[in-house]
Order: C-alpha cells, then sequence, then structure tokens
C-alpha cells in the first residue's frame, strides 16, 4: 500500500539546532529531520522506503541540516508559500501533491502515486511532534455515583461509566442500545424493543413486562427515579455521562435496586460562553435522526440550555398478512428538554428542567413459531425433541384454519430467518406522550452542601401488540397505562477535608397507575368455540414510601479506609378495582371484578460495610458487604383467580464482592476487576398453571425461589505509546447463577409441571464480553481521521439449564450472538464538525431478542435489526 507521511510539528526555526540523525532509510531520516528542525514535511512513504538519507550530526541551521541530509540521496526538497517541505525525486522532478492541489500529473510511475497516496495522505499521517510531548494518558472520569463528584477509580463499586462524547461516537439513541456495550447486562423486552425494557444486571431482574412493576436494576433520570419500565424509552440526547453501578445499592439508592442502578446525567446550563451542536444522520431503510443542543449565560447570573431529537422512518419488516411491502417499524420520536439555572453566587445554585416528547413509532413485528402437528393439534414432534422446524411444525393460525376447513394461507416456513418476513399483523404500534419537571437546590454552607431535589413525571403509554404472531387476530393487546410520580429528597453532604465523610438524606415519592388493558381474539375460535371474544382488564396502584439514609467513611491513614451505609425504608403499595372480564360476542363474564390488596413493605434496613485499600496512588483494592431488596407488588397481566392478584412479598440479597482499579504504565493502561457472591431470598418471578376455562399455560407473579450468584467481571483501557493515536478495550463477564426453590413451577408442555429447582436464571448469560479498538490519526489541513471497530457477544439467555423442559427449550430459547459495529470519522482536528460512516451488526447476525406467547395458542419470537448504515454529520459551536 502506499502511503504518504506528513510530519507537523511546531513553526519553522532559523536559529541553529541540534541534531542527531542516523544515516536510515528516508522515511525514518525525514521523520527525524521534521521532529529535531520543527518543519512540516510531506513525502511518499512507502515510495521513499528504497531511498537513503545522510547522516547529520552536530548544529546546524534548518536549511543547512536538510540539505546534508538529502546530498547525493537522489531526493531534493521543495518549498511551498504555506512552509511545508514537498520531497520529490531528483530524476522524476515530480511534486507530491495533496488533495485538491492543481497541479499537472504526468502519466509515469510517480504520477500514479501522485494520484493514489494523495487520496491516501487524508486517511494516514504521521504526527511527530507527538514524540516531543508528553505521552498520553488516560482520562479522569468523574462520577457522582455516591452523590458526591470523585473519580470512578476512587469509588469502590464496580461502574462502567459512558462520557457524552463516547455515546455519541457509539451511535447510542436510546438507553436500551447501551446493554449491548455493557458485558453481564442484558435487556429483557418482551415486546421486542417496545419501550418497555427492563435492564437485568449480573442476572438480576424481573423479566416483567406489565408496566405497575418495577425493575430491579433502577433508573435514575437526573437523579429522579423512574418509577415504572415504561418510561425506558425515553431519548438518550444531549447527555454528559451515563454511569451504570453494577451490584446491589440498597444503601444510597434503596428500593428496587437488587440488581444495580443506572444514572443518566443530562448536559447542564453553563456560564462559560454559549454552545451548542447539531447532528444529523441518514442511513438504511431511510432511517434518519436529528438533534441539536444550544445554551449559555443569559445574564451574569442565568444560564439556559435547550435540547430536542428526533427519530423517524427505519423499518424494514414485510409481513405475509398484508399484499405489498409493509416497511413495518418506522420510527416516530421526538423530545424536548429545556433548563435555566440561577446562580446569584458561588454559594447558592437552582436548576429548574423541563422535558416533554412523543413516541407514536411502529415496533418491530414478531416472528410466528411453529409448534403443532396439523395431523393431531398436538405439540409436533420436532418441538417434543427440544427444537424448532417450521417446515415440519405448523402455527396456530394454520392449525385454526386447518381445523374450520379453511385455506391455510401462509405458513410459518414463509417467513425468512431473520426477521424480515412474518406472518404477523402489522399493528405494533405505541402512542406514548410525557411531561416531567425537574428542581433541583444547591447551596454550600461551608462544612456541608444541602441539596433539593423535586421531581414530576406524567407519562401516558399506549401500545398495541400482536402477541400470537400470526395472520389472524388470535392475540392483539390494547394497552393504556398512565403513570403519575413525584418525588421529593434532601440531603446534606459534607465538605470537611479531614478524616471524616458523611451524608445524610430523607427522601418521599408518590406515584399512581391506572391500567386499562384489552386483549382482542375474534379469530381464535378453538380455545373457547366461539369467535369474538375479548379480555378486558384493569387496576389502579398507588405507592407512597418515604426513606431515610445515611453514608459514613473514615480514612484511617493514606492506605486505608472504612466506610458504611444504612437505609430505613417504608412503603404503602395499594391495588384497588382490580378486574377482569371476558365478552362472548358482547356478553360479559366477570372473572375477577372489583379487587383490593394491600401490601406493606415497613422496617426494612439496607445499606453496605466496606474496607479500602489504597497501597499506592493508582492502585485500589476494595471489599463490602451489601444488603439490598426490590419492593413487592401486585402481578398486573390477566388473572383468571382473585387470588392471583394477591401481593407477593419484597425480594432480598446478601452481596460480598471483592475488587480492584488500577492505572498503569504512566496511567496509559486500566485494569478494573470484581468478583461477588450474591445470596438472593424469595426471588420474584413468573408461576405457572394450567388453567382448565382454556386448556393453555397462564403465568402470575409471585415469589418464586430462592437463588445463589457467583461472578468475575474485568475491563481494560490501553492507549499503546508505541502507536499514539490508537486505543484499546474490552471487557468481559462470567456468571453462573442457580434457582433453589421445593413448590414453584416454570413454564409447562401442557402436562409436565417443571420444577425451579436446579434451573438457572434466565436472561444471565455466563459468558459474555465486548471488544473496542479506535484509531485517531491527522490528516494535514487540520483534520482528524477516526476509525472504530467493536464487538459484542453474549452467551444463551435462555437455554436448556434455564427452561428445564425440551418443550420450552424449543420454544422459549434465546441463543447467544454476537454483533459487530464500526464507525469511519473524518472531521476537523478541534473536534468542531465531522462526517462519519456509522455501521450497525455489519456481519448481518440473525439473532433472536425476545420469545414469548399470548396463553391462547400462540408463541411468538423477535430477532434484532438486521445490518444498518448511516451518514452521520456533527457540527459543534462555541
Amino acid at each position: 500500500m502506499l502511503i504518504s507521511g506528513l510530519i507537523a510539528v511546531s513553526p519553522i526555526v532559523s536559529a541553529a539546532l541540534r541534531f542527531d540523525i542516523p544515516q536510515t532509510p528516508a522515511p525514518d531520516g525525514l521523520k527525524l529531520y521534521a521532529e529535531q528542525a520543527g518543519r512540516q514535511v510531506l513525502f511518499p512513504y512507502d515510495l521513499f522506503l528504497r531511498f537513503t538519507t545522510n547522516a547529520v550530526t552536530g548544529e546546524y541551521d534548518a536549511d543547512e541540516a536538510l540539505r546534508l541530509l538529502l546530498a547525493n540521496s537522489g531526493l531534493e526538497a521543495i518549498s511551498s508559500p504555506d512552509g511545508v517541505l514537498r520531497i520529490r525525486t531528483i530524476a522524476d522532478q515530480t511534486d507530491f501533491q495533496m488533495p485538491g492541489e492543481n497541479q499537472h500529473m504526468s502519466h509515469d510511475r510517480i504520477s500514479f502515486f501522485g494520484g493514489v497516496s494523495a487520496f491516501l495522505a487524508s486517511v494516514f499521517i504521521v504526527s511527530s511532534g507527538l514524540a516531543q510531548e508528553a505521552p498520553a494518558e488516560l482520562e479522569e472520569i468523574i462520577v457522582t455515583a455516591q452523590k458526591r463528584a470523585e473519580s470512578v477509580q476512587d469509588v469502590p463499586i464496580a461502574i462502567t461509566a459512558f462520557g457524552g462524547q463516547q455515546i455519541e461516537d457509539l451511535a447510542i439513541r436510546d438507553l436500551r442500545q447501551l446493554t449491548e456495550y455493557i458485558p453481564g447486562v442484558a435487556l429483557f423486552d418482551d415486546r421486542a424493543m417496545s419501550s418497555q425494557p427492563t435492564w437485568i444486571i449480573r442476572g438480576v431482574g424481573l423479566a416483567d413486562f406489565n408496566a405497575n412493576n418495577t425493575p430491579a436494576a433502577a433508573i435514575y433520570y437526573d437523579e429522579f427515579y423512574l418509577t415504572s419500565n415504561a418510561m425506558g424509552g425515553i431519548g438518550m440526547y444531549d447527555i454528559e455521562r451515563v454511569e451504570v453501578l453494577k451490584g446491589a445499592q440498597g444503601g444510597l439508592y434503596g428500593r428496587n435496586t437488587t440488581g444495580g442502578a443506572v444514572r443518566i446525567v443530562s448536559v447542564k446550563p453553563s456560564f462559560e460562553g454559549h454552545d451548542g451542536y447539531v447532528t444529523g444522520s441518514y442511513g438504511r431503510y431511510d432511517a434518519w435522526n436529528v438533534e441539536g443542543a444550544f445554551g449559555g449565560p443569559i445574564t451574569n447570573s442565568v444560564a439556559f440550555r435547550a435540547s430536542a431529537m428526533t427519530s423517524q422512518g427505519g423499518g424494514y419488516q414485510d409481513t405475509l398478512a398484508t399484499p405489498g411491502n409493509d416497511n413495518w417499524g418506522e420510527a416516530d420520536l421526538w423530545a424536548f428538554r429545556g433548563q435555566l439555572l440561577f446562580k446569584p453566587n458561588d454559594r447558592f445554585t437552582v436548576l429548574i428542567k423541563a422535558d416533554v416528547g412523543e413516541d407514536n413509532s411502529e415496533t418491530p413485528l414478531g416472528q410466528g413459531v411453529g409448534i403443532y402437528d396439523l395431523a393431531t393439534g398436538g405439540i409436533c414432534a420436532a418441538v417434543l425433541a427440544g427444537r424448532q422446524d417450521d417446515d415440519t411444525c405448523a402455527h396456530w393460525a394454520t392449525l385454526t384454519n386447518a381445523v374450520l376447513g379453511r385455506p391455510l394461507g401462509p405458513l410459518a416456513s414463509d417467513q425468512s430467518d431473520d426477521g424480515k418476513i412474518v406472518l404477523a399483523n402489522p399493528v405494533n404500534t405505541l402512542d406514548n406522550e410525557w411531561v416531567s419537571v425537574t428542581g433541583r437546590i444547591d447551596w454550600d454552607l461551608g462544612f456541608a452542601t444541602t441539596t433539593s431535589i423535586t421531581g414530576y413525571i406524567d407519562y401516558d403509554t399506549r401500545q398495541v401488540y400482536d402477541y400470537d404472531g400470526g395472520q389472524l387476530f388470535g392475540g392483539h393487546e390494547l394497552n393504556h397505562s398512565p403513570i403519575e410520580s413525584w418525588s421529593e429528597e434532601l440531603r446534606l453532604i459534607s465538605n470537611n477535608d479531614g478524616p471524616w465523610s458523611w451524608l445524610a438524606g430523607f427522601v418521599y415519592a408518590e406515584d399512581e397507575l391506572d391500567e386499562d388493558r384489552f386483549f382482542t381474539f375474534p379469530d381464535n375460535p378453538l380455545i373457547f368455540g366461539t369467535p369474538d371474544v375479548l379480555a378486558h382488564r384493569g387496576l389502579v396502584q398507588k405507592t407512597d414510601s418515604w426513606a431515610l439514609y445515611g453514608q459514613l467513611g473514615y480514612e484511617f491513614n493514606d492506605e486505608w479506609k472504612a466506610h458504611g451505609s444504612l437505609r430505613y425504608t417504608n412503603e404503602d403499595k395499594t391495588l384497588r378495582n382490580g378486574f377482569h372480564i371476558l365478552s362472548f360476542a358482547g356478553f360479559p363474564v366477570p372473572l375477577v371484578q372489583g379487587v383490593n390488596r394491600d401490601y406493606d413493605l415497613d422496617k426494612v434496613l439496607a445499606g453496605h460495610v466496606g474496607v479500602d485499600f489504597t497501597p499506592f496512588e493508582d492502585l485500589l483494592l476494595y471489599g463490602k458487604i451489601t444488603r439490598g431488596f426490590k419492593s413487592g407488588g401486585f402481578y398486573g397481566g390477566f388473572t383468571f383467580d382473585p387470588s392471583q392478584l394477591d401481593a407477593y412479598q419484597e425480594e432480598t440479597v446478601w452481596s460480598y464482592e471483592i475488587g480492584f482499579k488500577s492505572d498503569w504504565m504512566d496511567r496509559t493502561l486500566r485494569v478494573n476487576g470484581a468478583a461477588f457472591y450474591y445470596d438472593y431470598s424469595d426471588v420474584q418471578g413468573f408461576n405457572a398453571e394450567l388453567l382448565p376455562l382454556t386448556g393453555t399455560v397462564l403465568t402470575f407473579l409471585t415469589n418464586i425461589a430462592d437463588a445463589d450468584h457467583l461472578g468475575f467481571e474485568m475491563d481494560l483501557t490501553w492507549l499503546p505509546q508505541a502507536l499514539p493515536g490508537l486505543s484499546l478495550s474490552g471487557a468481559f463477564a462470567l456468571l453462573d447463577t442457580e434457582l433453589e426453590s421445593e413448590d414453584s413451577y416454570t413454564a409447562q408442555d401442557f402436562v409436565t409441571e417443571i420444577p425451579y429447582d436446579g434451573l438457572d436464571r434466565v436472561y444471565a448469560p455466563e459468558f459474555s464480553y465486548f471488544i473496542q479498538g479506535r484509531y485517531e490519526r491527522p490528516l494535514g489541513y487540520d483534520l482528524l481521521g477516526v476509525v472504530q471497530l467493536d464487538y459484542s457477544w453474549r452467551d444463551d439467555l435462555n437455554h436448556a439449564g434455564s427452561l428445564g423442559h425440551p418443550v420450552d427449550t424449543a420454544i422459549f430459547s434465546v441463543p447467544s450472538y454476537g454483533v459487530f459495529n464500526a464507525r469511519m470519522q473524518v472531521g476537523a482536528q478541534d473536534g468542531r464538525w465531522n462526517v462519519a460512516f456509522v455501521g450497525k451488526n455489519l456481519a448481518d447476525e440473525e439473532y433472536l431478542v425476545s420469545t414469548t406467547f399470548d396463553g391462547v395458542g400462540g408463541y411468538v419470537k423477535t430477532y434484532g435489526r438486521p445490518l444498518t448504515w448511516a451518514i452521520e454529520l456533527n457540527y459543534r459551536w462555541q
């Protein structure tokens, strides 16, 4: 390959300089000259390897040194008005050209080089000036995981942090996409990227799609707790950083953090001048995104920031249930955030933030799964043997048509193997809208800082989803779940530099959910013996909670520190007017009606004790014991008996963790790791029950088992000094989980009950990893080129060890998969603008993200997105 070299260093120096250049191949000699003379030199790197430059040792001015260097070498230098030296061969008398130079090219070998390598010069450029500067260091990442600003390397918590620039480089548009880049973390979304994501960290999480439930990994948006997984679809834009805290966080974060906590921090207004950015992209399947922000001071004491985004298009699915190409899956999302910062003095600030948005997107269509034998109406042989085979097994819609003597219609085998062509009806849509307001007050009292955070959100979510995945209307859900939530948190954090550090806080919160859900199956007469059946389900759930918490730390000396936290929580949760009514041709039959239930969480303590050891500056060793809990509650799905609405109780965990955080090699290598053991009691999950009314399986939420988790994880970042501009990073997680139970059961094959005892937890991959390489290189003309590649892998999310029966394994398995992404970018060295090519799933991996069923005969699986690409434009101003 032909490569051009541009040596860019300091301005030309005419005084006598000290040179120490040995006789060497010309590219090396010219590079050393550029470094020692402080001149810019342009030359064809590969072609000059056959030339040799002379030794130059001693004090000379720059011109004399260059004459000695090139004497009798076959090379000569041409100086241009811009101060750049261009080196050419004497015989050919052909200057090397940078792109855009207007010079006639001869048709000899050097002319060919001028055309090819001039272009390549925009990609491969040497910055020899780096050799005279301090070596690159890994940046210090500041997080607020412990409610105060600290370096992530000083915090005894396993944290994966993403800065705003990193989020931009990874082209992350929403919180769900972030899980791909964090080993040990999985995402459950029963409706496949449908705005109800549930984070599962280290195998800890409740795989429940119902909006009334709270995930085991709490989501905090600018320190305001999002009470429902339905709120997790808020767009990611103008973000300062995201912190993912792994492990139970019961002390500082309280309820519903047995898995961890995810903290989203948006960019705040600033008094340091006006700045902003705009980003636009267009890609495959006519997907396009625009986002931007602008802010700065209004007066000496008032600043603002306004941010907005929209995401549109991207539909790629076609369904055989309708004629023509549907291009289903079009995004239709917009969001706006406005902030005002009041700072009358250096000790007092008030920040007011408002968010508003709508998501009317089409969500992915599931692919119908064939599990039936058309001859017998029972489960087909392949599924009984533990595997799927759509060529020999029929979907429920096909079986229905066969029994009714109708044409079979499209078959499960007519679908594609990647989710692009499906049987499902094109009805999967969202109709979400939200408004939230947050106010934060910080007051520096000298000895401590007091903070008040008040938040309110009104989140109205509507969704339609085809749960049977067939061309008939066999099982469609229409859901409306308006949620209102508000909270107030007060805390006091010490400012002293002494050996003691402390914080204390109080939080009060209320939320209310009014759920109204319909399940329609007019084309499903095989279940009830009649068509036109409608199920109507609803409830009102209210939660009041308050907590007192504190944390205390003591530094014995520069090496040893002890710390602990304690939190007392009180929570009252009520369910009112729970009902489930079946209607047959408009005639209502109440199954559950007017059910009221109460749940009280009282006198629950959570917290931790830990010890840190810092034998030297860049190494932290820590050990800690933590107790955490997730609140109990009520099942929010369809119930056929009032007892299924009885409250399930809180789950608790004792976590034992040791870890280290370290920087090496002049802070060019960072290695962090942690090992942990979890002892879980009363794990919340789904018990299965065979319903005589329908002859099918229905699951409901309860406390299913105890569990043990054992794991180890490590992450590494390295800046190789031999190749400036290159950064390598990677992380992996090992995990082993096991449930222990004597009287609870998982999904069935309509005959056999499968005990949970001895099963692995779902969405807890045994091995997962992420690797990334990024290379930045100056291109001349103040340009910077970037190539970034990354690959993530997860073992099976659902497998035989977590499902327990061949039929369940065949239907519900989510196999292992890996996703390869890339970013190639050219832009200004100062970061003001860039143009990038972004590729996602470039290997076009065919992988599942979820499998589910409707409880009335239909089974469906959903694939991840296929290969996509986009051209992205970014511009920033200050």
